[in-house]
């Protein structure tokens, strides 16, 4: 987004020869002049609201406005605003959930409301606004059109911290710190571990009617008064748990872990210079190229995620311990079945099996110590899949996505609440309606073309609604319907304005059975330990 500044400087000058242009950036944007704010839980809070929210989003996909009900998922979390200071940001997030199921879609959150403060909130008072709108709703529904749309709140998708906090309850370092189990931890070597995998599962109205024992509970939360499991409609973030959480740690074992199971330096070394290789041939739908392992500290969670299910099986295969190896693979082969549409539904409890064997190794072959929150939370992350489908369907990667947009609002560090509330609402009054449309960009004029082809443009890259091919390498290589594999020549536009692909083929395409997930079982060995 353009700064007011250069916007207001933009205008003087248009005015000269657009009279009726305004010189105040604020008018022309519709900037609101008053933001509402309330004092609540030791800071400032503002109430965007759930219907107003929903409603733009109807506004910006046209395809939303054909839902007969309305299922949404919510976020808390922090938001740490500046380097320097300890103050922060606590937005509440809502997605509308057809959005999470359909892939094609650009998984878009709106702001319900914003707590701002010097520290995190002090009561769960904040939340206030948003559960009285949402109990509203929930009985009357969402009016759109003279049409009452059914509402619900489907899911919480929060981090470990953030859904110990609305949900008032101990935190993953405590006794009973797991949201999915009751059994009580173990302290060991500063820690807290939970070693078993097969514990009683922790039940909605146990939580809800304070019928536990276990001390779980720490007081109340506004979120009972919803109609919400305070369990099952909490899941597990694999963003968090997975990527940020179990990889990362099996990273940090390689690199700094025990002398058993550490990785020497030219070990590490070689694995790298692997890793690199494959940056030249990493699409562009991937968010990052793959970083070297020296480099660890400042993966992001796309990097690990990229890591536990591509690279890491291939880089590491060969060049480390084979105990080591057949542990990681059990994680990535897990993982891959939980985050995959055709395989979830049918292999969910086999990849429950398989995980539950990965923390049982992973206490023998890298000691008990390492059994914490979250690699104990992998043995309950095939239940919330069975439940909500695959895990990126329940997962923070749109939600922090949007939080990084969030903070990009802020232009200086005076009034921060007001300025992202005025900067949302300026984006809401110009926001465009998402168009599907096949778009060829970066022309150029040196082929190859086909003999008989009349062609008006030549591009170098071409965006479809849910992929991207170009023809450079990376993203050039393409498996069409008919199991062909072909690798992209040149981007044409003909004279009657169709896009076409001009491409070479592989002489010798997969077979149905090497192609097919239907087709596709898993075999794996037990590894020594």
């Amino acid at each position: 987004m353009i700064p007011h500044v250069a916007l207001g400087k933009l205008l003087t000058i248009l005015s000269k020869d657009h009279p009726t242009l305004p010189k105040d950036p604020r008018t022309l944007l519709k900037t609101v002049t008053c933001v509402k704010t309330t004092e609540l839980s030791g800071g400032v809070y503002h109430h965007s609201g759930i219907e107003s929210g929903i409603l733009s989003q109807f506004l910006v996909s046209p395809e939303l406005q054909k839902l007969t009900s309305v299922s949404m998922q919510v976020n808390v979390d922090g938001l740490p605003l500046f380097k320097s200071s300890n103050a922060q940001f606590w937005p509440v997030l809502g997605l509308i959930e057809q959005y999470v199921c359909n892939v094609q879609q650009n998984k878009l959150p709106f702001v319900i409301g914003l707590y701002y403060g010097k520290k995190k909130p002090s009561s769960l008072h904040f939340l206030n606004p948003f559960v009285e709108e949402a109990q509203r709703l929930e009985a009357e529904g969402v009016l759109f059109e003279r049409r009452a749309l059914p509402f619900k709140i489907s899911t919480f998708i929060c981090d470990a911290p953030a859904r110990a906090l609305v949900r008032n309850v101990k935190g993953h370092s405590g006794y009973y710190g797991c949201d999915k189990c009751v059994q009580k931890g173990v302290h060991y070597e500063n820690r807290m571990t939970f070693p078993q995998t097969d514990s009683a599962p922790r039940l909605d109205h146990a939580v809800r009617d304070e019928l536990s024992d276990d001390s779980h509970q720490c007081g109340e939360t506004p979120l009972a008064l919803l109609s919400v499991g305070l369990v099952t409609q909490f899941p597990l973030d694999y963003m968090h748990l997975v990527c940020l959480g179990v990889t990362r740690k099996l990273l940090h074992l390689w690199l700094k872990g025990r002398r058993l199971t550490r990785f020497s330096p030219s070990m590490v070394k070689e694995i790298s210079r692997v890793l690199l290789t494959f940056t030249p041939h990493v699409p562009c739908e991937f968010n990052r190229k793959q970083r070297s392992m020296e480099d660890v500290e400042r993966w992001k969670a796309t990097e690990f995620r990229q890591f536990l299910l591509y690279t890491g099986p291939v880089s590491l295969k060969g060049l480390v311990p084979t105990q080591v190896y057949n542990n990681f693979m059990l994680l990535s082969v897990g993982i891959t079945i939980l985050l995959n549409v055709s395989l979830c539904a049918d292999l969910a409890d086999y990849a429950h099996r398989i995980l539950v064997l990965f923390v049982d190794h992973c206490s023998k072959l890298y000691g008990k110590e390492h059994v914490t929150y979250n690699m104990h939370g992998l043995v309950h992350l095939s239940q919330d899949a069975k439940k909500y489908g695959v895990l990126d369907n329940i997962s923070c990667f749109p939600f922090e996505n949007f939080l990084g947009c969030l903070k990009k609002l802020l232009r200086k560090p005076a009034q921060p609440l007001e300025q992202v509330v005025r900067r949302l609402s300026e984006r809401s009054q110009h926001r465009r309606t998402n168009i599907s449309k096949t778009r060829s960009l970066r022309e150029h004029n040196h082929g190859p073309l086909l003999n008989g082809l009349s062609v008006k443009k030549q591009y170098e890259e071409c965006y479809f609604q849910d992929f991207v091919v170009k023809r450079s390498e990376g993203d050039n290589c393409v498996l069409l319907e008919n199991k062909d594999i072909v690798v992209i020549q040149n981007v044409v536009v003909d004279e009657m304005d169709n896009t076409l692909l001009i491409y070479k083929r592989f002489l010798f395409p997969l077979s149905q059975n090497q192609v097919s997930p239907q087709k596709f079982r898993l075999h794996f060995t037990e590894p020594r330990v």
